[in-house]
């Protein structure tokens, strides 16, 4: 799990001025964290435990400064509450998960545990886009059409109702697997042939406009917008996330409306702690959710928010679910930005080291990373695991961003 290159200092959260915690300290179980992760929680005193499953995406290594559990606890969430049992934290304790799988497994296990933290239903709610798309309709007067179908005749008749195009995807999907494009009934016939329907999709309306992402944080007080972040995608048929830019700037109606839909979301979720990542469509009449998340958003945004405006998500939530004070932050106003990169399909990777520490070394650059093993050739771009690499830069300014993360790219695929 390597560390994330940290131009300076400065560009993280400052905690030095937490007050003391009591005595015993508020143990944070962390399942199969990242490096900021365990770093947020050491920062703030924390007592860590990490729960590693090695069928995680997130490998933890050895010798980490702290109690590790080795436990399957992606396939058996019992398994964690035996050994967490069985640990028996002396003070008050939190499981807490920053991923897609982790967010929902750290709700049951509190609950399990009679431990602080989301409630499960919160959890659920994200991953029935239907569902969840329907209650902020009836909130926030923001309805998308849409049909949740089980079979191939359901999806045929839905596409035809709401017309083409229209958009098919699974009703629990996420990283763009499986979203599809349909402009005509005999696009939707071909595509549909090869849909197996081993879960639920559902077929919607395509909205056209500006898409982004809001990035907020919540608290048994309320929701907090950290940052609109705006994204770029592969377009037709896939959809799949080129890039993204945090934080910029809407128009004051379009913010407020923005805000609105997005604090309707997280509402009628339910969540109650941490970060949260909502896709908006802002169209001609307005935004339209796309779908939402219980957790930071993935492509590093959480990291960006760090970079540019010192927004630690991680620790915000511990915080909060410990009933502890925040910090004042630092005034901070960067712009940070991450860039996929696409290699010549035709030729294969190169190997990895000199092309990266290269750009590691230019001005803003933050983190580097080639996705593709070395020697094999680059696939086609269908999902978000098919991208080859990625670039996260800052900048003072969006000029200057832009100027580092074209710098960064064209050196990184030269090499």
């Amino acid at each position: 799990m390597p560390d994330l290159p940290d131009p300076t200092a400065a560009d993280r959260p400052d905690r030095s001025d937490l007050p003391g915690l009591p005595e015993p300290r508020p143990t944070a179980v962390l399942l199969n964290p990242r490096d900021l992760v365990i770093a947020a929680a050491q920062r703030l005193g924390l007592s860590v435990v990490v729960a590693a499953d090695p069928s995680s995406p997130v490998p933890v290594p050895d010798g980490l400064p702290c109690t590790v559990l080795r436990t399957p606890w992606i396939t058996d969430p019992a398994d964690l509450v035996r050994r967490l049992r069985a640990l028996a934290p002396a003070g008050p304790a939190s499981v807490f998960g920053f991923g897609e799988a982790g967010a929902g497994t750290a709700a049951a296990v509190n609950r399990e545990l009679g431990w602080p933290g989301n409630p499960p239903e919160a959890l659920e709610a994200f991953r029935d886009k239907a569902r969840l798309r329907a209650a902020v309709g009836d909130r926030a007067g923001v309805p998308v059409a849409y049909e949740v179908c089980s079979d191939r005749e359901q999806a045929r008749a839905a596409a035809a109702r709401i017309g083409f195009p229209c958009v098919i995807k699974p009703v629990a999907g996420t990283g763009s697997s499986g979203v599809r494009l349909l402009t005509t009934p005999e696009e939707a016939e071909a595509h549909l042939a090869a849909v197996a329907f081993t879960a639920q999709y559902v077929v919607e309306e395509f909205l056209e406009g500006a898409e982004y992402s809001v990035e907020a944080v919540s608290t048994p007080a309320g929701h907090r917008v950290l940052a609109v972040t705006e994204k770029a995608t592969t377009g037709a048929p896939h959809f799949v996330e080129t890039g993204h830019v945090l934080p910029v700037v809407l128009d004051p109606a379009d913010e407020a409306a923005v805000t609105a839909v997005v604090t309707a979301t997280l509402d009628a979720a339910g969540l109650r702690y941490g970060p949260s990542h909502t896709e908006v469509m802002l169209t001609a009449a307005g935004p339209r959710l796309i779908e939402s998340h219980g957790r930071p958003g993935g492509d590093r945004i959480s990291d960006m928010l760090g970079l540019a405006l010192g927004e630690d998500v991680f620790a915000q939530m511990m915080l909060a679910v410990f009933g502890l004070p925040e910090p004042a932050r630092a005034a901070r106003r960067r712009v940070a930005g991450i860039r996929y990169v696409t290699f010549d399909r035709s030729v294969p990777v190169p190997p990895h080291g000199t092309g990266t520490a290269l750009v590691a070394s230019l001005p803003g650059v933050a983190e580097v990373e080639i996705s593709v093993p070395a020697g094999e050739l680059p696939p086609p771009v269908a999902a978000s695991g098919d991208r080859h690499g990625f670039v996260v830069a800052t900048g003072d300014t969006r000029e200057e961003l832009e100027a580092n993360l074209a710098r960064a790219v064209r050196t990184l695929t030269a090499a």
